[in-house]
């Protein structure tokens, strides 16, 4: 493992690449959105694009798929307060909200915004969840479809054919340059970066209908294209800045954790909305890859200047690594396995290169259960 030169993400990261200095890409998109990118251009171009969608019959002119994460909001409020236009906020609803997470989502209502909450089926929610974690390590699978699926299928189905998507994930956290240059979502990498390779279609070789998996299927070019729907990212047309973001929210009555930093991180303010996804989720990408959310939030913050590299690698060593305990239990029976059962799931996805073994080629645990790291050499 090695880490970037200017930032810490590890090169173990899917997709990150770095040049021939040793630094990732994300850190030179942000180089280059701080020096080279006409930015008032951009909005002037934005600007046009949402004259075309704009309406004056007091139907919704954009859709903004929100999870009650102060992005999603800031999304929300900018599209209305700053850029005039009318948006209906779709809602997936994660596999098991906080109490936080539903109360940023009133906030959201009190602010002014219509919501419209899509819920799928518990029972399969459930089953699907567990092939997730079992099958793919992730925890969150069948979530971190539906929360691009359901508000396309609004778009459709609702015939409001803008979406406004916050932050493109390529430019801001690493990935393919064709990607990264992107101003649209495109459903190409929704199948091949957040499906992990399984397709909702596999499901129904295993006893699921396409009446189960309605919320989760993406609409066909038939119909996305019968209502011309257009998938942009704001991230795209204005600077981001998650902690920009958070901080506007705040002022306005967001809410961030009540009970300080998040598991696996040393922020309050990211991943509330559902119970296992800043938790758990992270804690399994930490056994894939050796790194986790701390690691992403420390990158931020070093590339905008809040924080020393060296700084960021202590703290990501403070909080990620540890078994995320606090919702263990609700996820246990939520999709019905035991403890033991959980343990050699981890296990099974755990990087066994990147954590101390035994002579046996068992991994070696520390006092409180959790898998040792290794030391490869971080250089300041």
């Amino acid at each position: 493992m090695r880490y970037c030169k200017s930032c810490i993400m590890p090169d173990t990261r899917p997709e990150i690449v770095f040049d021939e200095n040793g630094v990732c890409d994300a850190c030179l998109s942000h180089k280059k959105k701080e020096s080279e990118v006409d930015w008032q251009a951009r909005e002037t171009e934005f600007l046009k694009i949402l004259d075309r969608y704009r309406r004056s019959d007091g139907y919704y002119d954009c859709i903004v798929p929100v999870s009650g994460g102060k992005d999603s909001c800031y999304q929300a409020y900018t599209m209305k307060t700053k850029y005039g236009m009318n948006p209906l906020c779709v809602n997936f609803v994660p596999c098991e909200m906080t109490d936080v997470g539903q109360k940023n989502l009133v906030f959201l209502r009190d602010l002014g915004f219509d919501l419209l909450q899509i819920g799928s089926n518990r029972s399969i929610y459930r089953r699907m969840s567990k092939i997730g974690f079992e099958r793919l390590g992730d925890c969150c699978w069948p979530e971190h479809i539906g929360i691009f699926t359901a508000p396309i299928r609004v778009a459709v189905n609702y015939k409001i054919p803008l979406v406004i998507w916050g932050e493109n994930p390529q430019l801001e956290y690493g990935g393919p340059a064709a990607e990264r240059e992107s101003r649209t979502l495109r459903k190409g990498w929704l199948e091949e970066f957040q499906m992990l390779g399984y397709r909702i279609s596999d499901l129904l070789n295993e006893g699921f209908s396409e009446k189960d998996l309605y919320p989760f299927l993406y609409p066909s070019d038939e119909e996305l294209a019968q209502v011309g729907v257009t998938g942009l990212y704001l991230g795209y047309f204005t600077k981001w800045d998650g902690r920009r973001n958070m901080e506007h929210m705040v002022s306005l009555g967001w809410n961030r954790n009540p009970d300080g930093p998040c598991e696996g991180t040393y922020t309050d303010y990211e991943n509330l909305d559902c119970k296992w996804v800043g938790g758990l989720h992270d804690y399994l990408k930490f056994l894939k890859y050796g790194y986790g959310r701390a690691t992403d939030n420390a990158c931020i913050d070093i590339r905008f200047g809040r924080m020393e590299r060296l700084q960021g690698f202590k703290l990501a060593k403070q909080y990620e690594g540890s078994v995320p305990r606090r919702y263990l239990k609700d996820f246990l029976d939520f999709v019905s396995i035991d403890e033991a059962s959980f343990f050699s799931t981890l296990d099974r996805f755990t990087n066994k290169y990147l954590f101390k073994r035994g002579s046996d080629g068992q991994l070696i645990r520390n006092e409180h259960g959790d898998v040792i790291k290794l030391d490869y050499g971080f250089e300041e």
